[in-house]
């Protein structure tokens, strides 16, 4: 790499790399100036063409730059100039081999019309100038749309390099035609000098296809998805499908298209105040075609080549009320570009199959979408704040998240030529963690977290370990519950966030759970052990996700409003067709359920049961024996009956014959000191689907950090969809 000073270097690549994306953000450092004009001349040249594309200029904002650079298959030699008040400050060359991966399917772009459309989109008119079609009909819209794609992929490529994933992004289906990326391709159309001035090249095919929709049709506020009072708000998005469809070819659905599609026929009504013919909607369907869509009514604002690409993310010019303000967001012209350049990503990321995260999929690109392509960003109106000098450390939410990052990676859209082909297994496998015993002894149990695919990153509590890495993943991890309990308190429930590299995560609201679904628990800080025993139904191994079910536990003496230990007084079994579950009161007033506290509407859950009994329990006196009815096993269970030694017998066992009774009670040397188990939650009836008892060591006081255990407590079932100020009313 030849330089004339040590000021001007790059950042983010390296002489001699070779990149396999047409379209590369590069960024770097020079001489840095308070006031005049400051700019980078990119030249790029190739061996077998003088000029392999138009030379470019880029601002320089205290000795900070970026610029996008469109590469040639081969070699291509940049030239970079550092410009300081028509002086060239300093300058080097580098050279970068570009390799299009032809083997790996595209991103396609389509533009769908209406079948009478005016090929139109909305413009101010203060951005027509002279030319009233320049920014506003069918060829200007292709233009926007191939250079806001050839941004979203030098995006993507810049931002997974920085995550340690290689510099790896989507590639376009691309065509033998006039180029649009540069405004020298233009004039060059209109003075019949296409080929001679290189405007005909490999560049990104933008389909255009027919609706068999009119545009009445597709402008129909029933359909708009930012009409509230739309009945059809999914109609576009189906309408898209079916066009896309309809032309055939690479949209077949059988060759799992990935398409980028914009509306056409987007228009802003002022007198209904509403954006027609948009939605902003995507879709991943691994059996058919995934499509990521949006409207045009905000493309007035996007560049249509490189030269314009800094102005149109610097223009604090009004649009006027003569266009749409999208989200509210639109108060100048970059504001509109960067919501529809990223919303437009958005889309396509869930057409990739992302869902909402935080970064781009969370709408992070309102503001911050400049931030990925200049050094300094322009004055926000939404915000009302000036811009900011773009360094490393800015704050930037216009980034793929680290898990969308991981996804990608293993889509053959963003394959590398070095990258190992990840069977069915590895690609798709979930971390897991789980409790698992260490030797013989019984005491001795750890946390293990596992992924096939590697493991990228752990979270505690939303931060992260700094082991392992994207950098340096590891398969399994392994955390003993001391080695734990050093670090984390017991009395609080321990959130652990898992992520694979593959993309897949895993989360466990409550890591100490975990350990008590063990035989036993122990108590933290002693050798002590809880021992756990339990009946539950078959269903509990077939439930699927989208069912609720309630985790409870509740000790036979609990901590009062004052903080003592306040014991049990009665228990009241709620059986009918069904066994309902229970309630235990308690000596200072208060109740704890066998089950549910709350319904779905955040009130006190109410049992039901025709046959139900209730059991005091005097002082002194302990449960000998829990006889319960598993039932069919298939359901809810049926019935249970409680033993206390003093004689007394009470509760419903619903039992036709013994076959399914089971009995519960402690070892010689134990005594029940408590319940758990699991109920249905949402249902008609939130019956039982296990139920078990903890026992302890006969005549051994407990220590209060046992009353303190959240997994011995019975509060959200585990669901975390309860609110406290909503459990409290």
């Amino acid at each position: 790499m030849a330089r004339l000073k040590q000021m001007l270097r790059l950042e983010n690549v390296s002489d001699g790399e070779t990149v396999h994306q047409r379209c590369v953000l590069i960024t770097g450092q020079c001489a840095s100036f308070e006031d005049g004009e400051d700019f980078l001349s990119i030249q790029t040249l190739v061996a077998y063409s003088p000029d392999a594309f138009p030379t470019q200029n880029w601002p320089v904002s205290r000795g900070r730059f970026k610029a996008l650079i469109v590469l040639s298959p081969g070699s291509n030699e940049l030239s970079i100039q550092h410009h300081h008040n028509d002086e060239v400050q300093d300058s080097m060359t580098v050279t970068l081999g570009y390799i299009p991966l032809l083997q790996y399917p595209p991103l396609h772009l389509a533009i769908m019309v209406a079948k009478d459309s005016p090929l139109l989109i909305d413009c101010p008119p203060h951005k027509r100038g002279g030319f009233s079609s320049a920014h506003a009909d069918l060829d200007s819209a292709i233009a926007k749309l191939r250079m806001t794609a050839y941004m979203w992929q030098a995006l993507t490529a810049e931002d997974l390099r920085a995550k340690g994933l290689g510099r790896r992004s989507f590639r376009f289906d691309e065509e033998w035609a006039v180029d649009t990326l540069s405004r020298e391709f233009l004039q060059a159309r209109f003075d019949n000098s296409l080929e001679t001035e290189n405007a005909m090249r490999s560049t990104a095919k933008i389909h255009i296809i027919r609706s068999s929709k009119t545009t009445r049709e597709l402008r129909d506020a029933q359909i708009a998805q930012q009409n509230p009072s739309a009945q059809r708000k999914n109609d576009l998005f189906d309408y898209f499908l079916d066009a896309l469809k309809e032309a055939g070819g690479p949209f077949a659905s059988s060759a799992y298209p990935i398409v980028a599609g914009l509306i056409l026929d987007s228009h802003f009504s002022p007198s209904q105040d509403l954006i027609l013919a948009h939605a902003a909607l995507g879709c991943h369907n691994p059996d058919g075609i995934s499509l990521g869509m949006f409207g045009s009514h905000l493309t007035y604002s996007w560049p249509r080549f490189l030269e314009e690409v800094p102005a149109c993310l610097t223009d604090t010019r009004p649009p006027g009320d003569k266009v749409g303000n999208d989200n509210g967001e639109c108060g100048t012209m970059w504001e509109a570009c960067s919501i529809g350049q990223g919303a437009h990503l958005h889309e396509v990321g869930h057409a990739f199959g992302s869902p909402h995260r935080p970064g781009i999929m969370e709408r992070g690109y309102a503001q911050d979408w400049p931030k990925n392509f200049l050094a300094k960003t322009a004055y926000c109106d939404h915000t009302k704040s000036d811009g900011v000098f773009v360094t490393e450390e800015t704050p930037n939410d216009a980034r793929w998240n680290l898990v969308d990052a991981l996804s990608f990676k293993v889509q053959a859209h963003f394959r590398l030529p070095t990258d190992r082909q990840l069977p069915p297994n590895i690609r798709d496998a979930s971390p897991t963690a789980q409790i698992q015993y260490e030797g013989d002894d019984e005491l001795s149990v750890a946390l293990v977290i596992e992924c096939a695919g590697g493991i990228a990153q752990i979270q505690w509590q939303d931060i992260a370990d700094p082991r392992p890495t994207v950098a340096e993943p590891v398969h399994l991890l392994r955390f003993t519950s001391e080695e734990l309990e050093s670090r984390f308190d017991r009395a609080e429930n321990l959130r652990l966030h898992v992520l694979g590299m593959n993309g897949r995560e895993k989360t466990v609201k409550n890591v100490w759970k975990l350990f008590s679904n063990t035989t036993f628990i122990r108590v933290p800080g002693t050798s002590m052990k809880l021992y756990k025993r339990s009946v539950y139904s078959d269903r509990i191994e077939t439930l699927q996700e989208n069912e609720k079910v309630w985790e409870w536990a509740q000790l036979l003496k609990e901590k009062g409003r004052d903080g003592n230990l306040t014991p049990a007084t009665k228990i009241d079994m709620r059986v009918g067709a069904i066994w309902d579950g229970g309630v235990v009161y308690y000596q200072d007033g208060h109740k704890s359920h066998w089950g549910p506290m709350w319904n779905t509407g955040g009130r006190e859950h109410r049992f039901g049961g025709h046959a139900s009994q209730q059991i005091e329990l005097p002082p002194n006196v302990e449960i000998k024996k829990i006889e319960v009815n598993r039932g069919s096993g298939y359901h809810t269970m049926d019935g249970v009956r409680m033993h206390l030694s003093n004689g007394t017998v009470a509760g419903e066992l619903n039992a036709r014959g013994n076959s399914n009774v089971f009995n519960l009670e402690p070892a010689a040397n134990e005594t029940i000191i408590g319940f758990y188990g699991k109920n249905d939650w949402g249902r008609s009836f939130d019956g039982v689907l296990e139920f078990g008892i903890i026992t302890a060591p006969k005549n051994v006081e407990l220590p209060m950090k046992v009353y303190e255990l959240p997994e011995l407590k019975n509060t959200d079932g585990g669901l975390g969809e309860v609110s406290l100020s909503v459990r409290q009313r």
